[in-house]
């Protein structure tokens, strides 16, 4: 212990009288182990830990894959009649519960208490006995309570029972609203419960964003109701709780067999193609639906994080190497006097030990603030992020990230020190220019930087121009200046009479506000995914041509508002009111009357005949990472909204129109919810969240990475002018010129530099090929991406030579040759 402590203090010395490196080395530690840590922390959270449910590694959701729907969706939520024969019938679960999720508003129900937009899971009884929860104050619900008149009951969340009704104990049997319908509290949930939102168990890759569930109410499912055999999929969650040994695909077999014999039962009537095929099942981990389309990102992020500390590794070895060798006579001296191989090795680790302890500390302090600043910018980006934090086990990887960086950056320095050999040094020159192993090792080292820095570089520049592609085609509609607020009208005080009602007063009211251009709804916000998909059938004598296509409800103006092109024919307008007419996309033309004119030709949907008026240009409606979808356009009036989005093109700023607007509906109806007002140009930021913040993050460490290579190069070539100082004087004196000693200089750092880029890029094209589906339109061996990356790095690495070969190159001969 006496000599560790001794070494520990020499440490400090050295610490002390180079203070500029130390610091650097601190810094480049403590950036490198807090970002790695923070991004290990989020990984920790959303991907390894297990759901905070019983038994949660035997919790599954249930879906089914429908043939006719496969070309839109893989599988999809299951038909409610299905998910109670499976109830029924299958044995491989010890509990299953049908459920929906969605979004309400919420109230005390005081005269000036506005709904606020809270999310919500309607379920059967027993979904708390699937989870495993249960609350911590009040009871279950009751099977009862699943019938009508009965069910005005609910389970409310920790942070619900403190906005509503203050954490008051006396909770409990009180009342609160949901749109206007008065429900009972019977149940708190615990502080740390969480239920997956909407989006995150949804079958869609682009599900609109959903809030967080507050409440759980139970699910009315009457024997009287006619959900179809063929219809109503994606609408219902199916959850489920395995029996001990039953595996997956155990229980995906079990309800194979099930399926067959529900599309026997399905009438031929409701049959939508063969039945050979028809219908299977998809049993799917719960937490897998949950995180499953996030985790490649999220590894992708840590590895590129590693990567950059594993550079900084690398620097930091790199410069100690430089720093060890001008203490070769001071080692050799020690050595000749009885120091030990152990005791050099502990003097030598001593340093990095403590730079890695520093670095450390000050790396978990801003992993705290990253996390905490991660978790509250990318909630649209990555689920489950309320289960992130800095636990132990995070800690741990902390604590293993500084004694790995202290052993990568001090071990190749130590292991220089047991080469020395005491006499030979003792009896060379007072100035030491290293071994060729030393020389060696540091060239190596660069070219591993380089290695590095290039691999990240080219796959952040691929993400960078995907993004780019994402963010700037022509998606067919325009975002500029658009305001939109999405209203909920939802109660038994709007009906359908009602809401067309409010929805015409609104749009009036909307028009006439100072500076409005256009104003317009639609039941179904652009890009947020594909919603009420069904048949669109020619009944004109064109053949039995059929699709599947997205309705949407919408105002006279829409098209306006959002500077769609009408192609064909025209926009719907107020004279539609009491027709039956339609506007479809070019896509729906094409797939229902290819060849033909659309116009003035009909369509049946559920029995209803319906004429084309007007083709509408395609747009990406519902993904900008997906094609157009076939669209079909009908009258609000014919099924006025009860989610309804209000887009209001004006020439106001943006910000200003929104409080108008906001003014405008509650002053016209105060009950009615504001789910949230926001910019049609924020919706297509949110839409493309997750591929902004990767790329943000793989840009922003591509940068660093280059600062660090470059940084090594300019210290390894520093290192080699100071130690050949005396060489490039006799050089000179004899006659060389500056050109050559140019030359000179770059030739020991370019073959490390080429080497690194050219394994660099080989490895982008290898890791590039698991990534091509996060890419968008953007091919991994795009070559404006490498030529422009290769030119970046190059262009930075003769800045950083630039300035150690003038100094060579400025040598005065007679300085040079009595530097000994």
């Amino acid at each position: 212990m006496p000599s560790i402590l001794q070494d520990l203090r020499y440490g400090l010395r050295q610490m002390r009288k180079s203070p500029g490196f130390a610091l650097t080395a601190i810094l480049t530690l403590a950036l490198g182990i807090g970002a790695t840590t923070a991004l290990f922390s989020i990984v920790d959270g959303v991907l390894i830990k297990p759901l905070a449910y019983r038994d949660s590694g035997r919790l599954v959701t249930i879906w089914e894959r429908v043939h006719f729907l496969e070309k839109l969706f893989p599988y999809v939520g299951p038909n409610p009649r299905h998910a109670d024969i499976w109830r029924k019938q299958a044995t491989a679960f010890e509990d299953m519960c049908i459920l929906q999720a969605s979004s309400i508003g919420v109230s005390r129900g005081g005269n000036n208490d506005h709904p606020a937009l809270t999310g919500r899971v309607i379920a059967q009884p027993n979904l708390l006995d699937v989870l495993g929860v249960q609350p911590i104050l009040g009871r279950n619900f009751l099977p009862e309570e699943a019938t009508e008149g009965h069910q005005h009951v609910a389970i409310i969340s920790w942070r619900l029972w403190q906005s509503l009704f203050h954490g008051d104990r006396n909770a409990i049997g009180n009342t609160f609203y949901l749109a206007g319908t008065p429900f009972q509290v019977v149940g708190i949930l615990p502080k740390q419960f969480y239920f997956p939102k909407a989006n995150e168990l949804s079958a869609s890759p682009m599900a609109r964003q959903m809030p967080e569930i507050e409440m759980i109410s139970p699910l009315v499912i009457k024997p009287t109701n006619d959900f179809g055999w063929m219809s109503d999929f994606g609408n219902f969650i199916v959850l489920a709780h395995l029996k001990p040994g039953i595996s997956l695909a155990q229980a995906q077999e079990q309800l194979n067999v099930i399926a067959t014999d529900i599309v026997r039962q399905t009438p031929a009537n409701q049959m939508n193609g063969p039945r050979e095929g028809a219908l299977s099942a998809y049993v799917q981990p719960l937490k897998e639906a949950i995180v499953g389309k996030t985790a490649s990102r999220l590894w992708l992020l840590f590895a590129a994080v590693a990567s950059v500390l594993l550079i900084a590794c690398v620097n930091l070895a790199n410069a100690q190497l430089a720093r060890f060798a001008s203490r070769d006579r001071e080692a050799a001296v020690r050595s000749a006097l009885g120091a030990s191989s152990t005791r050099l090795l502990q003097s030598a680790f001593a340093e990095s030990a403590l730079l890695s302890l520093i670095g450390g500390l000050l790396g978990i302090a801003l992993a705290f603030l990253a996390v905490h600043w991660f978790s509250r910018y990318a909630q649209l980006a990555i689920p489950r992020m309320s289960t992130i934090s800095l636990d132990l086990g995070v800690l741990a990887l902390s604590v293993a990230l500084t004694v790995g960086a202290s052993l990568i950056f001090g071990i190749f320095p130590a292991l220089r020190l047991l080469r020395i050999r005491p006499q030979q040094v003792l009896q060379s020159s007072a100035h030491s220019t290293g071994s060729r192993f030393s020389n060696q090792l540091r060239r190596r080292l660069v070219g591993a930087q380089v290695f590095f820095c290039a691999t990240l570089l080219l796959i952040a520049g691929l993400f960078a121009k995907s993004l780019v592609r994402l963010s700037t085609f022509d998606r067919g509609f325009s975002t500029d200046n658009v305001v939109v607020a999405d209203v909920y009208l939802q109660g038994k005080s709007f009906d359908k009479a009602a809401r067309s009602a409010f929805e015409d007063g609104m749009l009036a009211r909307l028009r006439a506000l100072p500076g409005v251009q256009s104003a317009s709804l639609a039941s179904a916000m652009v890009l947020e995914g594909q919603t009420w998909i069904d048949g669109v059938v020619a009944t004109d004598g064109t053949g039995d041509n059929h699709a599947q296509a997205n309705y949407r409800w919408i105002s006279p103006g829409y098209f306006e508002t959002l500077q769609q092109r009408i192609v064909e024919g025209r926009p719907l307008n107020d004279g539609d009111r009491d027709t039956m007419n339609a506007v479809i996309s070019q896509s729906t033309a094409r797939a229902v009357w290819p060849g033909l004119s659309a116009i003035g030709r009909q369509f049946k949907r559920n029995g209803n005949l319906c004429t084309v008026v007007g083709v509408v240009a395609d747009a990406h409606n519902n993904s900008l990472r997906e094609a157009p979808v076939n669209m079909v356009y009908l009258p609000y009036w014919d099924m006025p909204p009860g989610s309804a989005y209000f887009l209001v093109r004006s020439t106001q700023p943006p910000s200003a129109l929104m409080e108008t607007v906001r003014s405008a509906i509650w002053t016209y109806n105060p009950n009615v919810t504001i789910a949230r007002m926001h910019t049609l140009d924020a919706q297509l930021i949110n839409s493309i969240a997750p591929e902004r913040l990767e790329t943000a993050i793989l840009v922003s460490f591509g940068a660093a990475a280059l600062l660090l290579a470059l940084l090594g190069i300019y210290g390894t070539l520093s290192y080699v002018v100071h130690e050949r100082t005396q060489e490039v004087g006799v050089r000179m004196a004899l006659g060389a010129t500056r050109t050559s000693i140019y030359r000179l200089m770059l030739g020991t750092i370019l073959a490390p530099v080429f080497t690194g880029l050219l394994l660099g890029w080989l490895a982008s094209l290898g890791i590039g090929r698991t990534l091509a589906t996060m890419l968008y339109d953007t091919a991994t061996t795009d070559t404006t991406v490498i030529l422009a990356t290769m030119l970046l790095f190059i262009v930075a690495a003769t800045a950083a030579t630039f300035f150690p070969c003038r100094q060579a190159a400025t040598i005065e001969p007679m300085e040079a040759l009595r530097t000994e």
